[in-house]
């Protein structure tokens, strides 16, 4: 149904191509770990997905109403930098009900195209989560440059203008809960295309 809906809402401008969908496991705790390329990233990788995945996303972007209604339907864990010890136990209690949750670990939508680096809110929540959560990275390739990026104008009016713009979605094999930044980033870096 989720894929449905993604192909409803953005399959008439987006076409989406998923590789590594079997590093996905079909069943328990997954801590989704990617780059943030633009503002439908976590649309692009729900769709790109068979699970629910429960995204933590700032609440500047929770609080905008072109935003909040999708972020509430899809069940988005709001989360302030100061107050973000209740997101913590939101996400903490997620994982240990066996769901799949999204975090863009850079903490921003790229401003350069870049990878920047990551924040380390993940491994406290790692630290904090039961035993066997699989930390799974992903990266969402070709929407620097497009309407939904940060990229300067120069950059969008650079992009050959298509009616279907191809994405890449890379998933990459699971990490160990104990996998630490550098990890995490050098494995997102990889599936950048």
């Amino acid at each position: 149904m989720r894929q449905i809906a993604g192909y409803l809402l953005f399959g008439w401008r987006y076409r989406l191509r998923v590789s590594g969908i079997e590093n996905l496991p079909k069943h328990g705790p997954v801590l989704l770990l990617g780059n943030h390329m633009s503002y439908i990233d976590f649309a692009l990788i729900q769709w790109a997905t068979p699970r629910t995945i429960r995204f933590v996303v700032h609440d500047d972007y929770y609080s905008k109403p072109i935003f909040n209604w999708i972020l509430r339907a899809v069940g988005a864990v709001s989360i302030r930098p100061e107050n973000s010890r209740n997101a913590m136990q939101s996400i903490v209690s997620l994982l240990n009900d066996d769901c799949v949750v999204g975090i863009f670990p850079e903490g921003h939508i790229s401003i350069t195209g870049e990878l920047s680096n990551l924040k380390r809110g993940f491994e406290k929540i790692l630290s904090e989560s039961k035993d066997g959560v699989v930390v799974v990275p992903f990266a969402v390739n070709d929407m620097w440059g497009s309407f939904f990026s940060k990229a300067p104008r120069s950059i969008k009016r650079q992009k050959k203008f298509s009616l279907r713009r191809e994405i890449h979605v890379s998933i990459g094999e699971s990490l160990g809960s104990q996998t630490t930044r550098s990890e995490v980033k050098k494995s997102i870096g990889n599936l950048l295309i």
